[in-house]
């Protein structure tokens, strides 16, 4: 095996690079789980713009109205404006823009962030301990 071939057989073996797949093995697996939730329409769907009417939210597809439950919403409320978000194929079938959307997004994202800073640290810290390291004679042993 080459010197190329060494140093990347060391780099697999190396704990951060492990825990690094491990991380990007979660990351997927919160992908996957999110992708089988109704909440997916929120990364793959359209969105529009409704407008909330006693708790109720009344939006607009391709000049048909469509309706959706506001359980956040006041009964009083009115005029507010809220995005939907909904299937291209199936307008009826949406979901109200939440901050839930925003904490299963960061709950997916954190898993490759974190792979992704752990090997751009050991990276560093590797690249540091060789320049720290004293030249080895060619052909020459520490003995």
């Amino acid at each position: 095996m080459g010197r190329t071939g060494e140093a990347f057989a060391e780099w697999l073996t190396e704990p951060s690079t492990v825990v690094s797949a491990v991380l990007l093995v979660m990351g997927l697996l919160f992908v996957g789980m999110e992708s089988q939730s109704q909440n997916w329409v929120y990364y793959t769907g359209e969105h529009t713009t409704g407008t909330v009417r006693g708790g109720i939210v009344y939006y607009q597809v391709g000049g048909e109205t469509y309706t959706q439950d506001d359980p956040h919403a006041s009964p009083s409320s009115s005029g507010e404006k809220v995005t939907v978000y909904y299937r291209a194929g199936d307008p009826a079938t949406a979901e109200l823009d939440q901050p839930v959307r925003w904490i299963e997004g960061a709950a997916m994202a954190v898993w490759f962030a974190a792979a992704a800073i752990l090997l751009l640290v050991s990276a560093a810290r590797r690249r540091r301990a060789e320049r720290h390291r004293p030249p080895q004679p060619e052909g020459r042993h520490w003995w």
